[in-house]
């Protein structure tokens, strides 16, 4: 895995504080990666030839985890590998921001069609029940035109960890809700 740099960087300087050196985190960074008084970090020493000796100091601030309440239509399925891909395809279609399998069993899969409001890099306006009720027989409609066999369907809220989110997602959200 590599680190990817962002295109945003800021000049500091390092200061006494006790005994201790300090340096300042920025707000345009602590509002990025969402980091608050009292954290906990790891800082890393780097260094590197180029062709010139370079040190740099990593702080690792561990990885992000997003709990989300998301609307889920969950199909019982009759063709397993083959028919996720169709699911996938027709549940983002309508909106879905994911898709996943359940579990797989004698050629049957139940498949999570997720209406959340979280992508990777955007976010969506949150889906009712009631919105995603009134999509099912569409969404049922459509799989059984691509020849994927469902079984039975429920709709709940269910709530999904997250680990594959930028943080800079979450406050974008809370602006274009309180927007509304």
């Amino acid at each position: 895995m590599s680190w990817v740099e962002d295109t945003v960087s800021f000049r500091g300087v390092v200061r006494r504080s006790g005994n201790s050196l300090i340096a300042t985190i920025p707000l345009e960074l602590s509002q990025r990666f969402l980091i608050r008084e009292g954290q906990e970090f790891t800082i890393v020493g780097m260094s590197r030839y180029s062709p010139d000796f370079e040190g740099a100091l990593q702080i690792y601030l561990g990885f992000f985890k997003v709990l989300e309440k998301a609307v889920t239509l969950s199909v019982k399925v009759d063709g397993g590998y083959d028919a996720f891909e169709k699911v996938e395809d027709v549940g983002k279609r309508y909106g879905a921001t994911r898709v996943v399998k359940s579990f797989m069993d004698d050629g049957m899969a139940e498949i999570k069609i997720i209406f959340g409001t979280v992508e990777k890099s955007k976010t969506r306006m949150p889906r009712k029940i009631e919105e995603v009720r009134a999509l099912e027989p569409n969404i049922r409609h459509d799989l059984e035109a691509k020849g994927v066999r469902v079984l039975s369907s429920s709709i709940s809220e269910e709530i999904y960890e997250l680990r594959d989110i930028d943080p800079a997602v979450i406050p974008r959200l809370y602006q274009s809700l309180r927007a509304l």
